[in-house]
């Protein structure tokens, strides 16, 4: 019934998309306004408009369509670099229903913009709150479980963002990613690929940056060969706001709709196009095809009746998921969790006045409620004595050697000190990364104070990003990894502490000691051109494992209250065909301690005899299980093919290899496992010269050269340099405006009105410094052609070249180039009477 269904719609849309004009298609293919799509075709008695909105953690519809900034109040939940601690897609399945609601509260919202789902190569990307975890396996099981909860009432669409390689903030509307296909493919698309095809997303969008030489949103091998000839992906693809470079090579990628509506800017570009057969009408016919579905099966569906209590119910919710998600990192002498009554020193900004819950940028809710620590904790104790220890938006090395010692002297007052520690809000965003790894100076310095004071230290870690912990911080007695809990998240950690609930959460990525011990340090954020992802598959515990360098906590590491065994591991090889491989794996687990609580059993596949080079172990199937004390269950999972198998660059396909043998592992993380078995396979494939000469056999080194890093590549010159932009000393479309403000004063002032527009949004209040900060960096990453896209077409193409002339100080020029286009424009204007009155 459904199929049928579905085929009368794609009859219907044929027939509609076969009657329209030119123009009319082209209206399809970008937005209203910012936020905003319709078809509406009255003589075809067609009228439909859809709003899409801003996650992934939450609703952002502003309260005015004109701005960013302000927002009408929704469920702030954990954001992704929380939910990723869960490892349960159950709970993101929950988050995406819950998402799905909201968007059907507030009436109009039938596509929501997550999850977001690019792989932290690096620890100091900017957007690392909002994305899941170094592991593709990971962030795809998660992201593919959010996807389906939103889209499960057939009422609301996913949009999985930014595909692909979008893994900086750093120059990311012109930088170009340079990525071998092997890297690409097991890392990068791999995530990407478990959404579509275990979850059917709607949409998805396109990322800003360039990939090898190409803008993503203009790249017909990632949009069409991959997403929709290889995975199957039949929705809409959308652009990043204002990612579009060149609209109708978009088109010809498949590259369905640009947002936000850019007014007709790009319309005299696509018939150019169309006149010079660079592009075809059937071109434009199968994205319109696309769109046009989506919205008549959206504005088909019945409108559903606002719940009133919909928000209470989904805070308690969001308690219930951040709970799932801290990360006990430490608990010496059983610390935690503590007595009821016990005499706690609160100390830490956001403990009470300032919680850290949540992120800066597009992803930013307006929380309907924000709980703290410090209310919540009276629930447990009478004895609470509070020190703010730091100010909350202090990014810089200044100390407040008051305010420590006030929280110095708070702290001898109690039997247990928790401190609230972690970055201020300013030192991550969208539209810059982080320059370190650091905890603010003053925060150490607070710790170190009152750990050298009192025997019994608890530290609770607010942070978007992973963070190098000094070797002081092992003192601690306890150590709880909150990362971003969302608004509920200060009831949630005091419940933890206080042991309504055992901690179960697992961290999503490696914790280094120091970011030199990173591969990616060396090459990350790159250049303003390039960025060179020299070290492949050697990303996260990829690496750490397979070099033997030592971690502050691995990969799928915390502690819970209780204690687990593993036992009776049963490894079976269902079927051995050259290209089908079938395993059903099973063990014991029982819980060994005295509370109930939830164990992450966590199975990694070891290659034994490789022929070509492959990281230690990778992570390939995971479950979630409460056990009360006692209890024993039978946990299993079935292997297929592709968990076995690596890319091969020479056959462009996915192999295992014949006579290939691999460690079954199963452990509590990927430094702790539990129980082994070697699986053979006595059936496969050859790999490649091509793949067996791409990497070193054995260990890699942090730094890869030249030779090295180009064996990789199948076409020499992505290596070569000879992707992207040429360069010039002249501006042009794709210059950023901190270039432009750069090369003159003309440059300098326009840059200036762009970001005085751009502050114009923000209020006064406790968080304008912090809004400001990161409207100056995403103005100065911002290219020229953007400004144009988000004109709303006050600034058309034409004027903007001319401004561009007079940035580059041509102002001769410029004025002929005015005068042309003032005398064009008139002569079409003088035309276009003419003919009205012929009429």
């Amino acid at each position: 019934m459904a199929l049928n269904e579905s085929h009368k719609r794609q009859e219907q849309c044929s027939q509609i998309i076969a009657k329209l004009t030119l123009e009319e298609k082209l209206s399809l293919l970008t937005g209203d306004d910012i936020w905003t799509v319709s078809a509406n075709f009255p003589r075809l008695i067609v009228s439909s408009q859809i709003r899409l909105s801003d996650g992934p953690h939450g609703i952002r519809k502003p309260i005015n369509d004109l701005t960013l900034q302000e927002a009408f109040p929704a469920t702030c939940f954990p954001p992704a670099c929380a939910l990723a601690c869960s490892w349960s897609p159950d709970v993101l399945y929950q988050i995406g229903e819950a998402l799905s609601r909201e968007c059907d509260y507030f009436g109009d919202i039938k596509v929501l913009l997550g999850p977001a789902m690019n792989l932290k190569r690096h620890p100091g990307g900017g957007r690392n709150l909002e994305y899941f975890s170094e592991d593709p396996n990971l962030t795809g099981k998660l992201a593919a479980a959010y996807v389906r909860g939103i889209q499960a009432s057939g009422r609301i669409g996913a949009c999985p963002k930014h595909f692909a390689v979008n893994n900086q903030e750093s120059h990311r509307m012109v930088v170009d990613a340079i990525v071998d296909e092997r890297t690409m493919r097991e890392l990068y698309l791999l995530s990407f690929e478990i959404v579509v095809k275990e979850s059917a997303p709607k949409f998805i969008m396109g990322a800003y940056n360039r990939l090898n030489g190409t803008y993503c949103c203009n790249h017909k091998n990632l949009l069409q060969e991959i997403l929709r000839s290889e995975w199957g992906f039949d929705g809409v693809c959308v652009t990043d706001w204002a990612a579009t470079d060149d609209r109708a090579a978009s088109i010809k990628a498949g590259m369905d709709l640009e947002m936000p509506g850019t007014s007709r800017l790009h319309h005299k570009m696509i018939r150019v196009a169309l006149e010079r057969n660079e592009l075809m009408i059937e071109d434009i016919d199968v994205c319109a095809e696309r769109i046009l579905r989506f919205l008549l099966e959206s504005t088909s569906q019945p409108k559903i009746a606002k719940e009133e209590e919909l928000m209470d119910r989904h805070n308690v919710l969001a308690h219930e998921i951040a709970m799932e998600c801290a990360v006990l990192l430490k608990n010496d002498h059983q610390t935690l969790p503590l007595a009821k009554d016990t005499k706690v020193a609160l100390i830490g900004d956001f403990a009470k006045d300032n919680p850290r819950y949540q992120g800066m940028g597009s992803s930013h809710v307006s929380a309907t409620k924000v709980s703290c620590a410090y209310d919540a904790m009276a629930q447990y104790t009478d004895s609470i004595y509070f020190a703010r220890g730091y100010d909350a938006d202090n990014d810089d090395d200044t100390i407040d050697q008051e305010m420590i010692d006030d929280a110095v002297a708070v702290a001898k007052r109690a039997d247990v000190v928790v401190i609230f520690l972690g970055l201020p809000e300013i030192m991550e965003s969208e539209g810059f990364d982080r320059p370190h790894l650091q905890l603010p100076k003053e925060c150490i310095l607070l710790f170190e104070r009152i750990q050298a004071i009192h025997p019994k230290v608890v530290v609770v870690l607010s942070n978007g990003g992973t963070v190098e912990l000094p070797d002081s911080f092992l003192e601690a007695q306890a150590i709880l990894e909150g990362y971003l809990l969302g608004q509920a998240g200060g009831s949630a950690i005091v419940d933890l502490l206080f042991g309504k609930s055992s901690p179960c959460g697992r961290l999503p990525e490696t914790m280094p000691i120091s970011a030199k011990d990173i591969p990616s340090d060396l090459y990350f954020p790159g250049t303003r051109d390039r960025v060179e992802y020299r070290e492949g598959l050697d990303v996260g515990y990829r690496y750490f494992d397979t070099a033997t360098i030592p971690v502050r906590f691995p990969f799928g590491y915390g502690l819970t209250y209780t204690t687990f065994e593993y036992s009776s591991l049963r490894v079976k090889v269902l079927q051995d065909d050259p290209m089908c491989k079938k395993v059903s794996v099973a063990i014991n687990l029982s819980n060994t301690g005295p509370v109930s609580a939830k164990e992450v059993v966590q199975l990694y596949i070891r290659p034994s005899n490789a022929t070509v080079y492959r990281p230690h172990h990778e992570l390939k199937a995971f479950s979630k299980i409460l056990l009360k004390p006692s209890q024993n269950e039978t946990l299993t999972w079935e292997l297929t093919e592709r968990d076995f198998a690596f890319y091969d660059i020479g056959s462009h396909e996915w192999i295992v290899e014949s006579g290939s043998s691999f460690e079954i592992r199963l452990g509590a993380s990927s430094r702790d496992i539990r129980l082994k078995e070697i699986v053979t396979f006595s059936r496969g494939r050859e790999s490649s010269r091509l793949a067996r000469d791409s990497y070193p056999s054995g260990k890699q080194s942090m730094s890869v050269d030249d030779a090295s890093f180009g064996k990789r590549f199948v076409i020499s010159d992505i290596f070569s340099g000879k992707t992207g932009n040429a360069k010039s000393t002249n501006l042009h479309r794709n210059s950023l405006l901190s270039e432009v403000g750069k090369a003159s004063l003309f440059g300098r002032f326009f840059h200036w009105m762009i970001f005085s527009i751009g502050c114009l949004e923000i209020r006064r209040g406790p968080s304008y410094r912090r809004e400001v900060r990161m409207v100056e960096a995403n103005v100065a990453n911002l290219p020229l052609r953007t400004v144009a896209l988000f004109s709303k077409g006050a600034l058309s193409f034409e004027v903007l070249d001319i401004l561009i002339i007079v940035f580059n100080n041509q102002l001769g020029t410029a004025v002929y180039e005015s005068a042309r286009l003032f005398t064009r424009r008139a002569f079409n204007g003088v035309l276009s009477i003419l003919n009205w009155v012929r009429r």
